[in-house]
């Protein structure tokens, strides 16, 4: 259950990444559509090594929609996910605001990171993620990712890039 919170927090970190292109509104061709996880870091530790493709969806001028699927013991669950901007631009909420969410743009085309953080379990977790339009890693954006983590005091050792995986397919007995 520790592992689909920390995912279910992801996908809303994921989907404020996205915002971020336009602070002040979610409109727009390049926020709909699949995005890739091309690295990662986080203070809970891997939460796996494959991701899987997270789909976006506006729903309105202040709020999106993300979907996406997560493996945990071998199970596949689905996590749907609306996330809500905030009047500072470039952060979001979610979980009725105890999650926020902070967007930078890379110079990388359709390249972004964020940063998210909020309470779990007994204490805060924190996480950065890089997203692509495409699965395969972009060495610029992430030289430019790497940069943005430390500034946020992660260790370049614990940046994971992890596997691409497109759909998911629960373990057998």
């Amino acid at each position: 259950m520790r592992t689909l919170a920390l995912t279910l927090t992801v996908t809303l970190g994921l989907t404020s990444a996205l915002q971020g292109r336009d602070s002040l509104s979610f409109q727009g061709p390049d926020i709909s559509g699949k995005w890739f996880i091309t690295a990662f870091v986080e203070t809970e530790g891997h939460t796996g090594d494959s991701v899987f493709p997270v789909t976006f969806s506006v729903l309105s001028d202040t709020h999106v929609w993300a979907s996406t699927t997560h493996r945990t013991r071998g199970f596949c669950y689905d996590v749907d996910v609306v996330l809500e901007k905030t009047s500072r631009p470039g952060t979001y909420t979610a979980s009725r605001g105890k999650t926020h969410m902070d967007v930078e743009e890379l110079p990388a085309k359709d390249h972004l990171v964020f940063y998210c953080e909020g309470p779990f379990e007994a204490g805060r977790f924190r996480t950065a993620k890089l997203l692509s339009r495409n699965p395969d890693v972009n060495p610029e954006a992430l030289e430019a990712f790497k940069k943005f983590v430390q500034r946020k005091g992660f260790s370049l050792e614990d940046v994971f890039t992890p596997e691409q995986t497109e759909s998911c397919k629960p373990e057998s007995d």
